[in-house]
Formats: structure tokens, sequence, C-alpha cells
């Protein structure tokens, strides 16, 4: 029951989020009259882009969930929410550059992260 009330919280923080708001927002004018280049996105494109970046953000979400309780490692991460090692590392990097997650120590060879609080 806690991994599912884990997902839904992480959901309403992705539907809450910036980016997929901002995706959900501009579908008329990214279907219709395009990009900022003028290139016009197909409906079938546009759900792929959608489902794709909903779908980082969820993962990215219950990543800084976990990491709002305590340090984590990659693998207590992958133990925790089943997200493929590979991909952790992808979301870590991007959450670190976004200043969103800091490195805090290490536990035996791994490191040791921690979701840097939210203002």
């Amino acid at each position: 029951m806690a991994h599912r009330e884990a997902r839904i919280r992480a959901a309403l923080r992705t539907v809450d989020g910036e980016r997929v708001r901002w995706l959900l927002g501009k579908k008329g004018s990214l279907t219709t009259t395009g990009n900022v280049f003028g290139e016009i996105v197909s409906e079938q494109r546009y759900d792929v882009v959608v489902q794709k970046a909903a779908s980082v953000e969820l993962e990215r979400n219950l990543l800084l969930q976990e990491m709002e309780t305590g340090p984590k490692t990659i693998h207590e991460l992958h133990e925790t929410t089943n997200i493929p090692k590979t991909e952790l590392v992808k979301h870590i990097i991007a959450l670190k550059r976004w200043r969103l997650v800091e490195q805090v120590g290490m536990k035996g060879q791994s490191p040791q992260y921690v979701a840097v609080p939210r203002k």
C-alpha cells in the first residue's frame, strides 16, 4: 500500500509541476501554428512527447520523495522504486544539475544523495 500511495503523491506532484502543465497548455499552438521554428507538431508526436515528459517527471518525483526522508544510495533507490539503476543515475545527474539533490556522504562505496529542502 505504501508503494501505491508514494506513486499517487508523485503523480500529483508531476501534474502540479511546471513542465507537464506547460506542455499541456501549449498543445493548441504546437499542433496548429507550430513551435518557435514554425514546425507543426502532429497530434501523435505531441502525445508521445507529453507521455515521455510525464513519465520522466513521475520518476524524478518518486526519487525526490524518497530522498526527502533521508540520504539514499542508488541501490536503495532502486530497491524502493524499481527504477533501473542506469535511469536512476541519469535522474540523479539531472536533479543535481538543477540543485534539487546533493551528495551528502558515502555508504560503503556508494554515494548517498538527499533532496534539497524546497523553499
